[in-house]
Parts: C-alpha cells; sequence; structure tokens
C-alpha cells in the first residue's frame, strides 16, 4: 500500500488553475522533496493532502484512507510554512504542555538533536533549533506521514546539510514530504523529487531533476543552483544555468 496516492489531482479557485492532472506516489519510508518555483502550487498542494482545500478534481488516499479520515486518525504530521512564533517557555515544558511522557520526550529529542535544548527558553533558539523543536512536536504523536512546508526557513546553507541529515534519519519513523527550494542541495538527501510548477515537470530520482533542461522549463530561461557536493561535508558547487 502506498504512504501517499495522489491521482489526477486538479485545483482550480477563482478560475484559477493552482494544480493541473498532478499525479505521483510514494512509497511507506520514503523521503520526497516537492520542489518548484514560487507560486508553482507546492503549498496548495499540502493543503489539499490535510483537507484543507477540496480539489476540483482527482483524489489522494494517505494509506489507502481519504485525507480527513487519516488527520482523524493521527496519519499525518504537518508543519505549515512560517510555523516559527517566540515564547518564553522551556522547551522541556512545551513538551509537557502536550501532556508527553518522559520516554516519548526522551525518544523525539534524541531523533531530532534537541537533547541538550530542553531546559532553554523556545525564544532564545535559533531559527533552525526552532524547526527541529515542531518538529519533534509532531512526532511525539507517532505520524506514518510528515508534511513539511519549506522546513530549513531561517537556516544557513552549512546547517541545512545537517538538518537534512535529521530528516533523512527520520524514514525510519514515518515517511517525508517536503517543501523546498533547494533543488539542487536537498538532491543529496532524498529518495525522490517531484518538480512542480502548476502541472508535474518529474518525479523520480533526485539525479534527473538536476537536468539543464528540466531546470529551465521549471525556473526560467536563467537558473541559478547550488549543487551539494557528497564526497565534501558543508561543501556546495555553485552552477548557473543561464
Amino acid at each position: 500500500m502506498d504512504a501517499l496516492n495522489v491521482k489526477s489531482l486538479t485545483v482550480v479557485i477563482g478560475g484559477r488553475v493552482l494544480l493541473e492532472e498532478v499525479s505521483f506516489s510514494v512509497k511507506p519510508g520514503e523521503f520526497w522533496a516537492i520542489v518548484g518555483p514560487n507560486g508553482a502550487g507546492k503549498t496548495t498542494l499540502l493543503r489539499v493532502i490535510m483537507g484543507f482545500i477540496k480539489p476540483t478534481k482527482g483524489e489522494i488516499t494517505i494509506f489507502g484512507k481519504k485525507p480527513k479520515d487519516a488527520i482523524s486518525e493521527g496519519i499525518i504530521g504537518y508543519l505549515p510554512q512560517n510555523a516559527v512564533f517566540n515564547i518564553s517557555i522551556k522547551v522541556l515544558d512545551i513538551f509537557r504542555l502536550l501532556k508527553a511522557d518522559d520516554k516519548n520526550i526522551s525518544r523525539v529529542s534524541l531523533l531530532m538533536g534537541i537533547e541538550d535544548k530542553l531546559e532553554r527558553s523556545f525564544s532564545s533558539l535559533s531559527g533552525g533549533e526552532k524547526q527541529r523543536v515542531l518538529i519533534a512536536l509532531l512526532l511525539l504523536k507517532k505520524p506514518k506521514l510528515l508534511l513539511l512546508d519549506e522546513p530549513n526557513t531561517g537556516i544557513d546553507v552549512v546547517g541545512q546539510d545537517n538538518f537534512y541529515n535529521t530528516l533523512k534519519g527520520l524514514k525510519e519513523e514515518c515517511t517525508i514530504l517536503m517543501v523546498t527550494h533547494d533543488v539542487g542541495v536537498v538532491s543529496s538527501f532524498v529518495d525522490k523529487i517531484a518538480c512542480l510548477n502548476r502541472k508535474l515537470k518529474y518525479s523520480g530520482d533526485p539525479r534527473g531533476a538536476l537536468d539543464c533542461k528540466l531546470l529551465e522549463e521549471l525556473y526560467g530561461e536563467k537558473v541559478n543552483l547550488f549543487v551539494h557536493h557528497p564526497e565534501c561535508e558543508g561543501c556546495h558547487i555553485y552552477r548557473n544555468f543561464s
């Protein structure tokens, strides 16, 4: 059974076509990136999966269930774009507000690498640390599918490598679908990439998404791209496809 199956998905709102005939499937335990320019429909796709937007055409199933059923059963964990907020409460106390037990807190803290942040005030954390805490909060409920909308917001280029490696390590816990602009950087960490610009331009092996003609079609004639160098941690190659 697929973790996620999207079939002929079309979304039209106010006469504007946001998504058109989008179809792809995600296997359990895979780490996917959804990439594309601003306004390509990436966030719309996540919102349809979450049941916030009703599709004009097509259907979505999550582990064989309709979105509303998957949500009610706690199958999906969702981190929306720009979800970071500031509250002067210790991270540990935030977990306890959700009535999480110590064993579960320890489990998610270890998964997200925030064991040494539990006694810190949430507002004192960096952008990347806050994102880790928010994802850890989602993991408390042990979702089978994790939807992340631009989770690398506020994380510098070097820190992104470590962050993506952390997400990659979650594959034993859940399936991950992540929206990002970083096609070059993220391609070294994910299992599959879906290139979206209203229509699905490509889905499959991340290396295929680095094709020059595809990138020009996806982003325009001039494309500036950072490509992660797999043999050098923290190293990136700059490529210009103009």
